[in-house]
C-alpha cells in the first residue's frame, strides 16, 4: 500500500514488474476474505491509491451492505466522494452513517468537514462540537471546533475549547500553537508566550516554536 501509487513511469522494469506482482498478491490476499468488511474497505483503499476510483468505490459499498455499521466504510467512502467532486452524496452517507450510530465522532467530524468545504460553517460547528464532546480522547477534534469557531468570531469559545482540549492533551503541539497564536492575536501576550515556551519545550529547534518565543517575549 506504501509503494502501490507510485508513477509507474519512474520505476526501473524490474521494480514495475515487482509491484505489479505485490499489489496482485495482496488482492489476492484480501478477495480471500472478500466476505468480511474489512477485507472490502483494504480492497477498496488499495483501488483508491491506484486512481481507479469506481472500483474503490464498488468495495466500499461493498463492505456496507456486508455490515451495514461498519464504520471505516463510511469514512473512506466519504473522503473518496469528497476527493471526487461529490461532495453533496458525502454529506449524505456521512447522515446515513449517523442515522445508525449517533454517538460515532468520526462521523461527526468527518460530516462538519464536509459541511465546512460546503461553506455552510453555521450548520459544521454543532457537528464539529459533537465530535469534540463524543471523542475527547481524539485532540484533532477539538483543535478543529476551534478553529471553525475562530473562523466564526468565536475567539472566546475557541480559546475555552482549546484550554480544555490542551489540559487532555498537554503535548499535542497542534493544540499549543493554536493557542499560542489565538491568544497573540487576542492581544493576550503572556499567556499566547506561555504557550510558545511550552510548544517549544515539546519540539526543540522547531523554527515555528522559536519564532513564536522571539516575538512575544517582552
Amino acid at each position: 500500500r506504501q509503494v502501490a501509487s507510485l508513477p509507474r513511469d519512474q520505476l526501473p522494469d524490474a521494480v514495475r514488474t515487482q509491484l505489479a506482482a505485490g499489489i496482485a498478491e495482496y488482492l489476492a490476499a484480501q478477495t480471500f476474505n472478500a466476505e468480511r468488511p474489512e477485507a472490502q474497505v483494504n480492497i477498496g483503499g488499495l483501488y483508491a491509491d491506484l486512481s481507479r476510483w469506481g472500483e474503490a468505490e464498488a468495495a466500499y459499498r461493498t463492505a456496507l451492505r456486508l455490515q451495514p455499521d461498519f464504520l471505516p466504510a463510511y469514512l473512506n467512502l466519504a473522503q473518496l466522494l469528497s476527493d471526487r467532486g461529490r461532495e453533496t452524496e458525502a454529506e449524505g452517507l456521512l447522515l446515513s452513517g449517523l442515522e445508525r450510530q449517533p454517538r460515532a465522532a468520526a462521523l461527526s467530524h468527518a460530516l462538519g468537514l464536509s459541511l465546512v468545504r460546503q461553506q455552510r460553517l453555521d450548520e459544521a460547528l454543532p457537528r464539529l462540537a459533537d465530535a469534540a464532546s463524543q471523542g475527547p480522547d481524539e485532540g484533532r477534534y477539538a483543535y478543529v471546533y476551534a478553529v471553525a469557531l475562530q473562523s466564526a468570531g468565536r475567539l472566546d469559545e475557541a480559546l475555552r475549547v482549546l484550554d480544555q482540549a490542551a489540559a487532555r492533551h498537554p503535548q499535542d503541539t497542534e493544540i499549543l500553537l493554536a493557542l499560542t497564536t489565538f491568544h497573540r492575536d487576542a492581544g493576550h501576550r503572556a499567556e499566547a508566550l506561555g504557550y510558545a515556551r511550552k510548544l517549544q519545550a515539546l519540539a526543540p529547534g522547531n523554527a515555528t516554536a522559536d519564532a513564536l518565543v522571539r516575538e512575544l517575549k517582552p
